[in-house]
């Protein structure tokens, strides 16, 4: 029975695979670059060449195979390990009913728990619309719960202040309204998540324009979503989001909402 191919980092199998690509490197013909395979391996840097591979590398070469072939094959290794890694660093997560037997789906609910409790040093959450049904009450006295715990932790949620057809109100009137009878009752005790919103859906004088993302950063994780922080949103609508376990990711975001704020195209509620 044949030999398993030895296991190699991905570095190390990059290594090799330029090695072996005679558009990258300058390996020559298989026989000139494997007829040592520890000499071979020191020369393109794999100088503590796992044994295993030493062997494998002459039985490869016994038996006649090519190098066309080989670096076919460690390519199609490197693929599958990069597939691998990229599935594990994205799941798909869903709201709504349950899609039965077969189905492969992942709670949003449940998953957004999951992302407060576990944030130390950030949390950011954005919403078009919310409000307080059980779920939500829920999901925010855990964010206060994870505040007080952590003083540390900083907190910011991004939403839309509503202006009504035909409301003729100033920004500042809808403003204080929303204060009073919105956030009040979403957050009714300190400490709250510092706030912030798009001033654009208040304007009067020119065309309304609002933030409509749905995404929740903590630390190093990030949920992108269709579903707002409502209970029908996260229990009842068909919903779907992409989760990333990406620190790349999630700093983009945090950023991009950070500059949003600092250049004031985010501006804070009160």
């Amino acid at each position: 029975m044949a030999a398993a191919f030895p296991h190699l980092s991905t570095a190390e199998l990059e290594t090799l695979l330029a090695a072996l690509d005679p558009q990258r490197g300058d390996s020559g013909s298989l026989a000139d670059s494997l007829a040592d395979p520890p000499a071979f391996l020191a020369r393109i840097g794999l100088v503590a060449g796992p044994v295993a591979l030493v062997a494998w590398l002459e039985r490869w070469r016994a038996a006649g195979g090519s190098q066309e072939a080989l670096l076919m094959a460690v390519q199609a290794l490197l693929d599958q390990r990069r597939c691998e890694a990229a599935a594990r660093s994205i799941e798909l997560v869903w709201s709504g009913p349950d899609a039965g037997a077969g189905s492969i789906t992942r709670d949003q609910s449940v998953l957004i728990r999951q992302l407060v409790e576990r944030a130390e040093q950030r949390l950011l959450l954005t919403t078009y619309a919310f409000y307080k049904g059980p779920f939500i009450k829920e999901l925010f006295q855990l964010i206060r719960e994870r505040m007080l715990a952590l003083p540390k932790l900083q907190v910011r949620m991004v939403c839309n202040i509503q202006r009504d057809r035909g409301d003729t109100a100033s920004p500042e009137t809808l403003i204080r309204k929303f204060q009073q009878q919105t956030w009040s009752r979403l957050w009714p005790e300190p400490p709250a998540p510092a706030l912030f919103f798009d001033p654009r859906s208040l304007a009067l004088e020119r065309e309304k324009a609002v933030c409509h993302v749905k995404a929740v950063v903590a630390d190093q994780e990030l949920l992108v979503t269709s579903a707002n922080l409502t209970d029908a949103a996260q229990l009842s609508n068909f919903e779907l989001g992409l989760h990333l376990s990406s620190p790349a990711h999630a700093d983009d975001v945090w950023d991009h909402f950070d500059r949003l704020i600092h250049q004031g195209l985010l501006q804070a509620v009160g």
